[in-house]
């Protein structure tokens, strides 16, 4: 391994609402994560790569685990990552069925034949590219791991999973209950750790591919530590998801779903609504709207049916939050939130959500990843200067548009610099559809049949004319 690493960090997760310890996960050793790709590296020799009457019956039998166990996959959700359990049971869900769709795909035949001009044969194949390593965040750890776990494993492929510190609990419940499914432990495992052993992982000679969801800085630097190999990189990093709204819209549906979609997993999520589009002649309808929906969303135990915003992960977090509203106090102008919120007498790091409006588009509140429940309002006046501003950030993850005239959806969507467009419509992810960022966003693609793809080699078979 290329790593230097010696001391592993064993993982401490913390409930983010009430601030009190879950337990302590002691952390890989370099022997025990050198041991595990081995072993990883021998099982993708065995049946387990070409068997994919195999690897269907085993991934619906785990999503059919997950879903008996959905309650308590919940709860650790609730309870490591801080989101409402509304959302916890969503997450849930979500994972089940990125697994479902997946077993479907095991046995697809990929590829093509054909006849070249000299008279001889070309087959192209596609096998399983290797050992692969999902590093996974914290904020959706079930879902976006067995959104690239799902379509890795269903390719054929044995994988190192590393959990983030803050949610090593679910990850390993989950992937336990893969076990108990019949998924050898040498097929998919969890090594627990800090940045150090993702680095391990994704230097090791032996790793093949690794997927990655989270900041676009360490993005970089997976891609940088794992070009020497030339060792594949799925990368969903940072969003700056916009929401464009023309004045033929529904204006008020519209104003509320950027509202709600703005705090979403407290807006500690790459597809949260940050930034709202809004053309003049509407705006001030918008602004209002905007600022009574924030206003009347419940901070609260995430524990609790009725809460719909949970707490920011950490300290840090809350420092970072509060940094940028006080940036949008001094350089633009706060409409409401940014402020520290009580939440049902709970010590967590709970905010209000903040609204922003009048910041120049340079500014940070606009170009960062804030990573938090505040949302920029910005005019506009006509198609081009929509999307001027839509494409004005170096992020191309997800976008939103909404207007009534149908010719209008398809001119502008296709000028967006996104990954996923939706119309008159936030957040519709789906199994069958492949999702991944433009520019700063990432690289690759998971989901879909694209998602199989992302983890095989292509290969030609060359059948000689005349035998």
């Amino acid at each position: 391994m290329a790593s230097s690493w010696q001391t592993p960090q064993d993982a401490r997760p913390v409930d983010p609402a009430r601030l009190h310890p879950l337990g302590e996960v002691p952390a890989c050793t370099p022997g025990e994560l050198d041991k595990a790709v081995r072993a990883a590296d021998e099982a993708q020799r065995g049946s387990w790569a070409v068997d994919g009457k195999l690897r269907q019956h085993l991934l619906w039998h785990w999503a059919d685990l997950l879903e008996r166990h959905a309650d308590e996959l919940a709860d650790d959700l609730v309870a490591e990552s801080g989101k409402p359990v509304r959302e916890a049971r969503i997450e849930v869900a979500g994972s089940i069925d990125a697994l479902r769709y997946n077993a479907g795909l095991t046995r697809l035949v990929h590829g093509r034949a054909g006849t070249l001009p000299d008279g001889s044969q070309a087959h192209l194949v596609r096998e399983p590219v290797g050992v692969t390593a999902l590093i996974v965040p914290w904020n959706w750890p079930l879902l976006l791991l067995l959104r690239d776990l799902a379509p890795a494993l269903a390719a054929g492929v044995t994988a190192l999973v590393k959990p983030a510190p803050q949610t090593t609990l679910v990850t390993r419940r989950a992937v336990g209950l893969a076990h108990e499914a019949g998924l050898g432990e040498d097929v998919v495992r969890v090594v627990v750790g800090d940045a150090a052993v993702g680095d391990a992982l994704v230097t090791h000679r032996l790793v093949r591919a690794v997927a990655f969801t989270g900041s676009t800085a360490v993005g970089a630097a997976i891609r940088s530590a794992a070009a020497p190999d030339m060792t594949r990189a799925l990368l969903e990093l940072g969003g700056k998801a916009s929401m464009t709204v023309f004045a033929d819209a529904d204006v008020d549906t519209a104003a509320e779903k950027a509202a709600r979609a703005a705090v979403i997993t407290a807006g500690q999520m790459c597809m949260a609504c940050t930034r709202l589009l809004v053309q003049r002649t509407v705006l001030a309808r918008v602004r209002d709207r905007v600022v009574d929906v924030l206003r009347s969303l419940r901070p609260g135990d995430p524990r609790a049916d009725s809460t719909e915003l949970g707490p920011l992960i950490s300290a840090p977090a809350l420092d970072r939050f509060r940094e940028y509203a006080a940036l949008a106090r001094t350089s633009a102008t706060l409409l409401t939130g940014g402020e520290r919120a009580d939440a049902d007498g709970l010590p967590g790091h709970f905010v209000t959500p903040a609204a922003v409006t009048g910041a120049a588009v340079t500014s940070p509140l606009i170009q960062h990843d804030v990573f938090g429940p505040l949302l920029s309002i910005e005019p506009f006046d006509d198609e081009d200067d929509a999307v001027r501003l839509a494409n004005a950030t170096p992020y191309g993850l997800a976008a939103s548009l909404w207007t009534a005239d149908l010719d209008r959806a398809w001119r502008v969507s296709r000028r967006i610099r996104a990954g996923t467009v939706w119309i008159n419509g936030y957040n519709r992810s789906y199994a069958e559809m492949p999702s991944g960022g433009y520019g700063a966003s990432g690289l690759g693609r998971t989901r879909g049949v694209e998602g199989i793809e992302q983890f095989t080699e292509l290969k030609h078979v060359h059948f000689g004319a005349g035998g």
